[in-house]
């Protein structure tokens, strides 16, 4: 069964397909609340009212996108109110690096040799921002198109951030690495 199919038994009160629809999305919506919101116990809070709402509201769903990212833009929402204060304002584009070249670098040596440690302390240092559109792009395999429909944002805007995400962490990683061989 599609996504599409079990949102319409849901909105008739198909608790089975409700429950297929949860399992089928759960954990990449709480990976995603949870690098929101940087804590395991918000991140499930946002997911458990993510699912209250998907239950009340399936029989608003429109159509106007795919079951995924309407999800995605829920479970957002409900992150969102979950946080204490606002996203930090953007930075400047005079903080990006600058292009890389297509030949790999140090930062592309050290991120290939590093573990899983040191990638999870690299991804803590990224601003908010930047953050949910790497966790969308990479964790949760979204197209830009996809990551701008959920973040409500042009595609250009997605780009830019996951550009920018990229090169923080590339430049965070080798002192992370570093700091890890110590």
């Amino acid at each position: 069964m599609t996504d599409l199919d079990l949102l319409r038994l849901v909105s008739r009160g198909d608790e089975h397909a409700f429950e297929a629809l949860y399992a089928r999305h759960a954990a990449a919506l709480l990976a995603y609340a949870e690098g929101l919101l940087s804590e395991r116990g918000p991140a499930e809070e946002a997911l458990q009212e993510t699912f209250i709402a998907v239950w009340r509201g399936a029989a608003s769903f429109e159509e106007r996108s795919l079951v995924r990212t309407w999800l995605f833009g829920i479970c957002r929402r409900q992150a969102l109110k979950r946080m204490r204060g606002h996203l930090p304002a953007p930075r400047p584009l005079d903080d990006a690096l600058d292009l890389p070249s297509s030949e790999p670098g140090p930062q592309a040596v050290a991120l290939a040799r590093a573990d899983a440690a040191a990638v999870a302390a690299a991804l803590g240092t990224l601003a908010p921002l930047h953050r949910e559109v790497f966790d969308l792009a990479f964790a949760a395999e979204m197209s830009h198109a996809e990551i701008a429909e959920v973040l409500g944002i042009p595609v250009g805007t997605v780009k830019s951030r996951l550009f920018n995400a990229r090169a923080a962490l590339a430049r965070a990683l080798p002192v992370v690495v570093e700091e890890a061989g110590r």
